[in-house]
């Protein structure tokens, strides 16, 4: 018998588009044909007996590829979405010998498929040739594939779930539920100052009345000119005025510096915003200098992009609310001036000296004892439509949630 090398390929690549992941193995085929002496010269001068059995290797060769290049994109598909769910490096190794347990057994099943593809054309050509009919030939086929691999290695690939920018997402949730309070303590507060200013007005106007009397010399007489006529009722007095006074004082004064620290915490809030958006960015651009996907940086723009749209309602709610504190807290100052004239008839009810006491009784012949233009209840309205925007957006910042509208469509995409 003497060997005839059908085909000799050694270290076929097997090319696979599109694959992120898999590095696909290299095959070796051989098929050597052992003939009789006597048909030696023969099967030389008879190119039709190499290109039956070439085409029939051939063949087999083609099928066992293209069955190689279908599981690696099977399992190409599988690695990326373990890669993107935090899959453990066990748990990548363990599919990674699933693939390659698969492939050793298509190289076996390829060996079988060319030694009979190769003892069919034999049969074919000895019915074409009668003379070969009675010499019988020998059909060795060794194909060896080398073993399939990851294009990072398994410890790169496997991460963890995303975390960038959780912890700004957690403050952010924390500074909307403080910001909620100090907008409800606003409005307590504006309708605390409405009140108060309503008792005061009320009691600035029967003891001024009662000052303004000439019969009486002093604070102490028109007190007692008002006590005597309200006896037995909860009467206006200098007293009553003068509470009524430091009660709006202090409640001006908390409502501004609750405004104050109401207007501080929202901008925390988006200065938290942008720490998450960084945060989180950069976890994705490092987790993407591991990842196999080619066009990294679309990637990085997709996300850059996804993540803004998923947090430009939150922004918006809370930008909104900046614009209405700062607003209210513009009308609220506008206050100070009206409280400042509503302080100084207070002080001036104090008056003992008898010369000053005649010009504080001209003067309030021509006191205007109307409303002051402190609405309470205007900044308790706003403040709450504030409370209720801001708080409304608390959802938007839940992390899993935008997170995965971030990452939607992406190669991190673990749905």
């Amino acid at each position: 018998m003497v060997k005839h090398v059908v085909m000799d390929i050694k270290n076929l690549d097997i090319k696979v588009s599109g694959l992120e992941m898999v590095d696909p193995p290299k095959l070796s085929f051989k098929v050597v044909i052992e003939l009789d002496k006597k048909m030696e010269k023969g099967a030389d001068k008879d190119p039709l007996l190499q290109q039956e059995f070439q085409a029939a290797a051939r063949d087999v060769l083609d099928q066992t590829k293209e069955t190689i290049e279908k599981k690696c994109k099977i399992f190409d598909k599988l690695f990326v979405q373990m890669v993107n769910k935090g899959a453990s490096e066990k748990e990548m190794q363990k599919q990674l010998k699933g693939l390659n347990d698969a492939i050793k057994n298509d190289v076996k099943v390829a060996e079988k498929g060319a030694e009979l593809a190769a003892a069919k054309a034999w049969s074919d050509l000895q019915k074409k040739r009668k003379e070969w009919s009675k010499f019988k030939i020998k059909i060795g086929v060794s194909i060896v594939g080398t073993l399939a691999g990851l294009a990072v290695s398994i410890a790169a690939m496997a991460t963890s779930p995303f975390s960038g920018g959780a912890g700004a997402a957690f403050a952010i949730i924390g500074f909307i539920k403080s910001g909620v309070s100090l907008a409800q303590d606003v409005g307590k507060l504006a309708i605390n100052i409405d009140q108060s200013k309503a008792i005061l007005v009320k009691n600035l106007a029967v003891v001024e009345k009662a000052a303004s009397n000439p019969a009486l010399n002093a604070t102490n007489e028109a007190s007692a000119a008002v006590f005597q006529e309200f006896l037995g009722v909860s009467q206006p007095s200098v007293k009553t005025v003068e509470d009524a006074a430091d009660t709006l004082k202090a409640k001006y004064a908390q409502m501004i510096v609750k405004m104050h620290d109401l207007s501080k915490t929202l901008a925390k809030i988006l200065k938290e915003q942008d720490k998450l958006k960084k945060e989180f960015l950069t976890e994705v651009g490092n987790k993407l200098k591991k990842h196999p996907v080619k066009d990294k940086k679309a990637q990085l723009v997709m996300i850059s992009k996804a993540l803004d749209t998923a947090l430009a309602k939150n922004y918006a709610a809370v930008q909104s609310a900046i614009d209405k504190i700062q607003a209210m807290y513009g009308a609220a100052r506008k206050w100070a001036d009206n409280i400042k004239d509503l302080m100084k008839r207070v002080k001036a009810l104090t008056i003992k000296d008898p010369k000053a006491l005649k010009v504080f009784r001209e003067a309030l012949k021509f006191a205007a004892l109307g409303l002051s233009p402190i609405d309470g209840n205007s900044i308790a309205t706003g403040v709450k439509d504030l409370a209720l925007g801001v708080g409304g957006a608390a959802g938007g910042y839940v992390y899993d949630k935008l997170t995965s509208k971030a990452l939607d469509g992406t190669v991190f995409d673990a749905a």
